[in-house]
């Protein structure tokens, strides 16, 4: 059997804290590849977008090889440990990734064999084939904890997964439904319930069905609220018909339309799009990086429900009517003048966007 454990490592300066699944994965993981021992190596399949790899396989020095299901969030609670053990196939072992993990959950996590690892350096790995135990300590509290949590903010990406939810679906919805819709933990949907429920966004029956949703004043809130996305630009020298004829056939690069061009409402002379990685995107469509200026305005989504039910039209994919619309309202793409066309279109047909439930 390998085993390490370090159980009096440094405290490292750790940064800002990561948000998005593919920095909280990557950080979590930079400390347990750091921890594996000598000539054992970690490898993880190709991500979509900013989520996680679904899985990543760790092999020893003599080739052999475990693979773990790939579980990232935000904030785990003691009350999302069950569910996940659940999800996980029955022969399946998991590795949760969180910015961090409290002793609590690390212990409970323990005692249901799921490893795990944090971006402050807590974390197990733990396989019997071939046989690996590795711990490590990190942060004893949240870091990036401050005195107090804000109170009533639609922001981060389990309010961005929840709104999208509530918005995108329409009739009675149980609050697992939701979970289930949205993808959020168990304790993230509650508290996003909790604050929508406060802030008379939805209807709820108590400890029952959400029975009401407010979705255009739930969106403006949400809008309101949340994080603005760093931008880059570009410049086209063969014109934006060129970019958009690029994007229709390079379905392997992950983007998303968004801004006046993702509506009817009027010709754009500037593309505005989401991508995950705009270099890559400005490799394959042929673009040239700009400091100010340029034709191409390109978000780095937070979270990958940029990505969730996008529409698709002439070959080419754009954002989903509720999340346009926030866009529209506020954000790097913001245009008052299209979002009010845009939400007398979303009120007119609601059927046309809002999916049923069941």
């Amino acid at each position: 059997m390998t085993q390490q454990d370090d159980t009096g490592a440094s405290e490292p300066s750790l940064g800002p804290r990561p948000e998005r699944p593919i920095d909280i994965y990557r950080r979590a993981v930079a400390c347990l590849d750091a921890c594996l021992p000598l000539g054992w190596s970690l490898t993880s399949d190709r991500p979509r977008s900013p989520a996680a790899p679904e899985r990543i396989v760790v092999t020893a020095p003599d080739g052999e090889s475990v693979s773990f299901a790939v579980v990232t969030s935000r904030g785990v609670l003691s009350g999302d440990i069950a569910r996940i053990a659940s999800e996980l196939a029955q022969s399946d072992r998991g590795l949760v990734c969180a910015h961090y993990l409290s002793d609590p959950v690390r212990r409970q996590l323990d005692q249901h064999g799921i490893s795990y690892a944090d971006a402050t350096g807590n974390l197990a790995l733990v396989a019997s084939r071939p046989a690996v135990w590795v711990r490590n300590r990190g942060a004893d509290a949240d870091p990036w904890r401050g005195p107090g949590r804000p109170s009533g903010v639609l922001t981060g990406e389990p309010s961005d997964r929840v709104v999208r939810a509530l918005a995108d679906h329409h009739g009675d919805m149980t609050v697992p439904e939701l979970i289930s819709l949205s993808g959020a933990s168990t304790g993230a949907t509650y508290r996003v319930v909790e604050v929508l429920v406060e802030r008379e966004l939805i209807r709820r029956i108590p400890r029952g069905a959400i029975t009401a949703v407010r979705w255009e004043p739930m969106l403006r809130a949400w809008a309101a609220d949340r994080k603005v996305c760093a931008t880059r630009r570009f410049a086209t020298p063969d014109g934006l018909g060129a970019v958009t004829a690029a994007l229709a056939d390079r379905m392997d690069v992950p983007y998303v339309l968004s801004g006046v061009g993702a509506t009817d409402y009027a010709r754009p002379d500037v593309l505005e799009l989401y991508a995950d990685d705009p270099d890559a995107l400005a490799t394959a469509t042929g673009l040239r990086p700009v400091d100010r200026g340029g034709d191409v305005v390109v978000a780095i989504p937070w979270s990958p429900v940029v990505f969730d039910r996008m529409d698709r039209r002439d070959g080419l994919r754009f954002l989903a009517p509720a999340h346009l619309y926030a866009d529209l309202l506020s954000g790097p793409f913001r245009n008052r003048a299209a979002a009010e066309h845009l939400r007398a279109q979303l009120v007119a047909d609601e059927s046309r966007w809002r999916r049923p439930v069941r």
